[in-house]
């Protein structure tokens, strides 16, 4: 209190230098911010310190903990700045484990540098932006908070996802809908890897703007696609009343691990995507574009063999090795998702906007400008852009991770 008072002294005095007109109002603001951040570490040091004298007092901790060294200084950066404390060291009387307990109350780590507010804050700037840019947004009215990008980078990893709220009341709907799709990372020594996203909705809603109704996004890099489909089911089961559902959709390229959701979701109807289905029917027929119109009145009359008809042609038409590839893999591709193709024209009220989400949410961030990352930071950065996506907060799950 007595520290609140005499700044709150100082900061009056600032105010009468403005009103009285000795002194201008930017340079005012300026020193306000000085002053409020050298208030928040002085308070912060303050609480910190009463605490290790409170557990210097406790009998409870005299009964398991004794004093081995008091008064051991403690740098550590918080978001007002660098804030210096003083506390005391213990061993434990059985275990002979040795700890600064005030730290472990306060979440501090054994040489951590970084408060864990500050490093929320990081993590939460930089699934926006670029490790450097983040922190130089930190610090752009505090010089003192830049760090350096490694410290950056070492946030994303520590970063863990909490799963998603358990739903107070079930929902009930007729039709659900999932969709799928993947980006392509690069990842140091590796060949790459895919950032899957799964997302499911309740279909489109017009007002105010079209957007997906009660989505929820799911990302996975490392994990499995049995895993990250596990996820998805779980969620399905817990957020919705199963009964009620008389449709759930699959939509997406037809990838193997997206064709795997099946097994997981019970009863879902595999939707090809038309924009993947397009792509390939447009690579197989650049040679003889006059194909495309029976291609497709062939898939509109649900005719595989007209289709697969209409390729054969351009397969013999196609000149050179890569051309003819291109054309087999568009048989095959059409084959194996024949099922797909037929849901698709039995359903034509069923769209996918998975590409679009994919770059708007993973690509943006993962691969749309040269970058490698390790495997761990492209999974937290994945699961860190579903968190924005899903409409919460990165520092409050970073929080609810560090914090005991």
């Amino acid at each position: 209190v007595r520290l609140v008072e005499s700044k709150v002294l100082l900061v009056a005095e600032r105010i009468l230098e403005v009103l009285e007109g000795g002194s201008d109002y930017l340079t005012f603001e300026a020193k306000l911010k000085q002053e409020l951040d050298s208030l928040g570490c002085e308070i912060l040091r303050e609480v910190l310190e009463a605490l290790d004298r409170k557990l210097r007092e406790s009998e409870e901790r005299k009964r398991s903990w004794v004093v081995v060294r008091k008064n051991d200084p403690k740098e550590i950066l918080t978001p007002f700045g660098p804030m210096v404390f003083k506390r005391s060291y213990y061993r434990h009387k059985e275990s002979r484990k040795y700890s600064y307990l005030v730290d472990e109350k306060a979440g501090i780590t054994p040489h951590a540098r970084v408060g864990v507010n500050l490093k929320a804050a990081l993590t939460e700037a930089c699934a926006a932006m670029s490790y450097e840019e983040s922190t130089l947004q930190i610090s752009r009215h505090n010089p003192l908070l830049k760090v350096s990008r490694q410290t950056v980078a070492r946030c994303v990893k520590e970063f863990k996802a909490k799963g998603a709220a358990p739903a107070p009341v079930k929902r009930r709907v007729s039709v659900l809908y999932v969709e799928a799709d993947e980006d392509h990372v690069r990842v140091r020594g590796r060949r790459g890897a895919q950032a899957r996203l799964v997302y499911v909705h309740e279909g489109i809603q017009e007002y105010p703007r079209p957007h997906l109704k009660n989505v929820r996004y799911f990302t996975a890099v490392s994990k499995t696609p049995v895993e990250l489909w596990e996820e998805v089911g779980n969620y399905i089961a817990d957020h919705y009343e199963l009964e009620a559902i008389e449709k759930i959709y699959l939509s997406g390229d037809g990838a193997s691990w997206i064709r795997t959701g099946q097994e997981y979701i019970p009863g879902a109807i595999f939707i090809l995507d038309k924009f993947h289905l397009a792509k390939y029917i447009l690579k197989a027929t650049a040679h003889a574009p006059e194909l495309r119109a029976s291609i497709y009145q062939g898939i509109r009359a649900l005719n595989k063999q007209a289709v697969l008809s209409s390729l054969n042609t351009a397969l013999k038409r196609a000149e050179g090795l890569p051309r003819q590839k291109r054309i087999q893999d568009t048989i095959t591709y059409i084959e194996n998702n024949w099922d797909g193709i037929e849901a698709a024209v039995n359903n034509p009220e069923v769209g996918c906007s998975a590409e679009g989400h994919v770059s708007h949410i993973l690509a943006a961030r993962l691969s749309s400008r040269p970058m490698a990352w390790s495997l761990k930071g492209a999974d937290n950065m994945a699961a860190m852009r579903a968190v924005k996506a899903n409409g919460e907060s990165v520092h409050e799950h970073y929080l609810s991770a560090q914090v005991p």
